[in-house]
């Protein structure tokens, strides 16, 4: 049942994403591989003080070009059981299909709250970033919603199916080209594994669909082999 709900709520997630874009929309398809690394812990064994780290590589245009990447550092505090605030920066260097690259730099703040029930475990995270162009004047505001659920297979805790769905809303229009309302939708299905139970590494490898609304005639579609590394943090 918790399953069921934790998939619906995805779906509902990308129908909202979806009856928001223009009827007349045209997408436009590509084929990528996207690499990140996520690595979390606290300074000491009791300590309500924790750090966080998570990069990218990211590539696009059939997976023959360089795309994106992402370097994320961050501190937290513990408010509560299983849950977290954050605060960080990112440098994120991006080189789009035509025209120079761009490097943007981001503020951001954001709640993580986790729940395991048997071999189920349940996720959220919700971001607030402030985005800075170089080269540009404004600030873009933008809110990012993240749900995740995973369930162990059979007996087995080292491998799990995972499900996840993330939505991004610009809050407001900028000189760099971000228009207020629903900017993206990336949602994830795949395999977790690890080498051994007590493990405190896993890799996660599936597929991702991001589907970004461009604000016009034309929004874009990439279907990805997503592999990300995990470190989970030490009780």
């Amino acid at each position: 049942m918790l399953v069921i709900r934790t998939t619906s709520l995805s779906l509902l997630l990308l129908a909202v994403a979806t009856f928001q874009r223009p009827a007349f929309a045209e997408t436009i398809d590509d084929v990528g591989q996207w690499n990140a690394l996520f690595m979390q812990d606290r300074f000491e064994p009791q300590s309500r003080l924790k750090w966080w780290f998570d990069g990218h590589y990211r590539l696009f245009d059939d997976t023959d070009g360089f795309g994106q990447s992402i370097v994320r550092p961050g501190l937290g505090l513990e408010v509560g059981e299983n849950s977290t605030v954050w605060a960080g920066y990112a440098w994120i260097r991006t080189s789009p299909i035509m025209g120079d690259d761009i490097d943007e730099h981001r503020i951001w703040q954001q709640w993580t709250t986790s729940r395991t029930i048997d071999s189920y475990k349940f996720a959220s995270r919700t971001r607030f970033e402030q985005r800075f162009i170089e080269s540009t004047d404004d600030t873009g505001l933008r809110l990012r919603q993240f749900f995740r659920g995973q369930k162990e297979l059979g007996c087995d805790s080292r491998r799990t199916f995972v499900v996840w769905d993330e939505m991004f809303f610009a809050l407001n229009d900028t000189d760099f080209g971000q228009r207020s309302g629903f900017d993206q939708n990336r949602l994830f299905v795949g395999f977790g594994f690890k080498q051994h139970a007590s493990s405190t590494w896993r890799v996660e490898i599936g597929y991702l669909n991001q589907t970004i609304n461009q604000q016009g005639p034309i929004e874009r579609c990439n279907h990805l082999l997503s592999v990300n590394v995990f470190r989970s943090p030490t009780k």
